[in-house]
């Protein structure tokens, strides 16, 4: 097979980030029989796309265009198909932001609905871009990869997706996110000095991920602990974003490369999200180790099985009981949490991924 996929979105450092790169990366070392074209654009960044795609060991094809042009080329007129810059291919393998035509088969991965559920939460660009996108999706991809069943669910009630036409793939993690040794731990403590003892949040500064009521609840915890600290890592917000609180350390962006010591290190990892569409922080966590606790909404339930505490996000009380419920049964739950990490791996979403384009030719 020939197989063009979508890359422009593996540099941005967010979640689709993360499953463009762990997704192609493991379909081309798994399936080396088969041509993987990796198509993307960028204006400032073609540079940094066509690295990656090296890196990857695809052929690249990174064209200079800035993605608001190709925003108006790919959603808004819907003209040049992709195999005019990749050349004739069997399939094209669709991303998170633009939805080029061709006369070959499409799939389309979607991973959440927030412009649809959270439109304040994006800007009137984003929102715009996604709703013309995901109308070319609907009307002319073969097949949409859903990363949960929540997205799945979303996907038929919001935008009346039929259901056989949606297969849920889980997203999965990377083999390096692993319990850590204790000297590596204690490194990471003293340099984003944490303290001996914290719980760990990652997740970006919107109203969606709860943050502000977070710290509310940790406040409340830090009656039972006085000496716990308040980790919250992810990209901060120009306006300034959270107010400054007392044992709360917002260092901003943390390199991936001190992200499994932190989970190793935490009390507990909490995301007390209203809305996620997979969820990969705390699924890391648990590869970790960590105890985790979490909301009871959306895709969470399914990344976390059995393993973890849920609560509802909309009660500070249940957060606080639930932050403390994970920190006293940590010792019980680490194991569940091994357990139910191992259930999620990147070699089996791209296993699933591979089967789709086959069903999808195999129709054609």
């Amino acid at each position: 097979m020939k197989i063009a996929i979508d890359i422009s979105q593996a540099i941005y450092g967010t979640g689709v980030s993360v499953y463009t790169k762990n997704l192609v990366g493991n379909l081309i070392k798994q399936f080396p029989e088969d041509e993987f074209i990796l198509f993307g654009g960028s204006l400032r960044r073609q540079k940094e796309l066509l690295t990656l795609a090296k890196k990857l060991k695809g052929i690249p094809k990174i064209f200079p265009f800035a993605p608001t042009l190709m925003d108006f080329v790919w959603n808004s007129l819907h003209l040049i198909p992709i195999e005019t810059f990749t050349g004739p291919i069997d399939l094209v393998h669709t991303s998170d932001w633009t939805e080029p035509p061709s006369k070959y088969p499409k799939v389309t991965t979607v991973h959440d609905l927030v412009p649809f559920l959270y439109p304040q939460t994006t800007t009137d660009s984003i929102r715009n871009a996604h709703k013309k996108k995901l109308a070319w999706v609907i009307r002319e991809s073969r097949k949409i990869i859903a990363v949960s069943e929540s997205t799945k669910r979303d996907l038929i009630s919001i935008l009346r997706v039929p259901d056989n036409k949606i297969v849920v793939i889980p997203e999965g993690v990377e083999e390096r996110y692993t319990p850590q040794p204790q000297e590596i731990i204690d490194l990471a403590k003293r340099h984003y000095k944490t303290g001996d003892s914290y719980i760990f949040t990652l997740s970006t500064q919107e109203p969606r991920k709860n943050q502000a009521v977070l710290i509310k609840a940790y406040e409340r915890v830090r009656e039972t602990y006085p000496d716990l600290k308040l980790l919250i890592a992810g990209r901060v917000r120009q306006d300034g974003g959270l107010s400054k609180t007392e044992g709360v350390i917002v260092p901003g962006y943390i390199p991936d490369a001190d992200m499994p010591a932190l989970y190793s290190g935490c009390l507990a990892f909490v995301l007390p999200s209203v809305y996620e569409g997979f969820g990969l922080p705390p699924l890391q966590a648990m590869a970790c180790g960590a105890a985790v606790a979490v909301s009871n909404i959306s895709s969470l339930p399914e990344v976390i099985g059995e393993a973890g505490v849920l609560f509802d996000p909309g009660s500070v009380e249940a957060i606080v009981a639930g932050i403390i419920e994970a920190i006293e049964n940590r010792a019980g739950l680490r194991p569940k949490s091994l357990k139910q990490a191992s259930k999620f791996s990147w070699k089996n979403t791209a296993n699933a991924t591979y089967k789709v384009y086959q069903e999808v030719l195999s129709a054609k």
